[in-house]
């Protein structure tokens, strides 16, 4: 499994951005950096959420796949399993097959939902 600080490294990269560059975008030190995407941590020192959204901003990439590396849930996560919890106990008990198929359907519901809207457009341009 790719750790946090191995996709960092595999963003800055693509990016074509040093360390350095990365660390002052961020506003950290590059060594701190270097430890982080050379897994040399301990849990105590994972970045904290805010840090990871810097990085995730500097990089132009996803914050919501770094938190979830990292092991942390991204607040929006957390609000809403908090608001739905017995929902989401039994989204974790589907097994994985169950659970495509689940996603399947709810991709069906939202070309509809988006055919439907554009009929609806279509029909008050046509008026």
């Amino acid at each position: 499994m790719t750790t946090v600080g191995q996709r960092i490294r595999e963003i800055r990269k693509d990016r074509n951005l040093t360390q350095r560059e990365l660390a002052d975008r961020v506003g950290i030190n590059f060594t701190y950096l270097s430890r982080v995407e050379n897994d040399r941590l301990d849990d105590e020192q994972t970045p904290r959420e805010e840090t990871l959204q810097k990085i995730a901003k500097a990089l132009n990439t996803d914050a919501d796949e770094l938190l979830l590396l990292a092991r942390r849930i991204p607040d929006a996560f957390r609000e809403r399993i908090l608001a739905k919890p017995g929902i989401f106990r039994r989204i974790l008990n589907l097994s994985d097959s169950a659970l495509e198929e689940m996603l399947k359907d709810a991709e069906v519901c939202d070309e509809a939902a988006v055919a439907a809207a554009a009929v609806e457009v279509a029909s008050r341009k046509a008026k």
